[in-house]
C-alpha cells in the first residue's frame, strides 16, 4: 500500500501549504485586523498549518503515486504494449461481451472529441435563437 510513494515530493508540497496557509493568515490579520483577529493567535495559527501539514503530507505523495501510475499506464496503451489496461470505465465491470457490445464500445473511442451522430446546423439554430 505504501509503496512507491514519494514522501519528499510529498514533504515539499505539504510544507509549501502549510507556508501558504501561514502567509494568508498573515495578510487577512494584516488587511483586517478587527473582522479577522488580532495578531496575538500566531500560536493557534502555526498548530493548525503543522496539523494541515501532517494531513497533506500522505495526501499529496499517494495523489503523486496515482498520477504517475496513471501516466505510465497511458503511455503503454499508446504505444499499445501487450497487457496494458484497454477499454473505457463503463466497459471495465462487463464480464461477458457479445459481438454487438463490442461495437457499442467503439463509441467511447471518441470521449473528448466531437460526435459524428449529432447535426450540427441544429445545434447552430438552437443558439442563434
Amino acid at each position: 500500500m505504501f509503496e512507491g510513494l514519494d514522501w519528499k515530493g510529498a514533504f515539499k508540497r505539504a510544507a509549501f501549504a502549510a507556508a501558504l496557509y501561514v502567509l494568508f493568515i498573515y495578510v487577512m490579520t494584516i488587511a483586517f485586523p478587527d473582522t479577522f483577529g488580532a495578531s496575538t493567535n500566531i500560536v493557534s495559527t502555526l498548530v493548525v498549518a503543522v496539523a494541515f501539514f501532517l494531513i497533506y503530507t500522505p495526501f499529496f505523495a499517494f495523489a503523486e503515486r496515482r498520477k504517475k501510475r496513471r501516466l505510465a499506464e497511458m503511455k503503454a496503451q499508446q504505444k499499445g504494449k501487450p497487457g496494458a489496461k484497454t477499454g473505457t470505465r463503463a466497459n471495465a465491470g462487463a464480464t461477458q461481451e457479445t459481438a454487438s457490445d463490442d461495437e457499442e464500445a467503439g463509441e467511447g473511442d471518441l470521449r473528448g472529441r466531437h460526435n459524428p451522430n449529432t447535426s450540427r446546423r441544429k445545434a447552430a439554430r438552437r443558439r442563434r435563437r
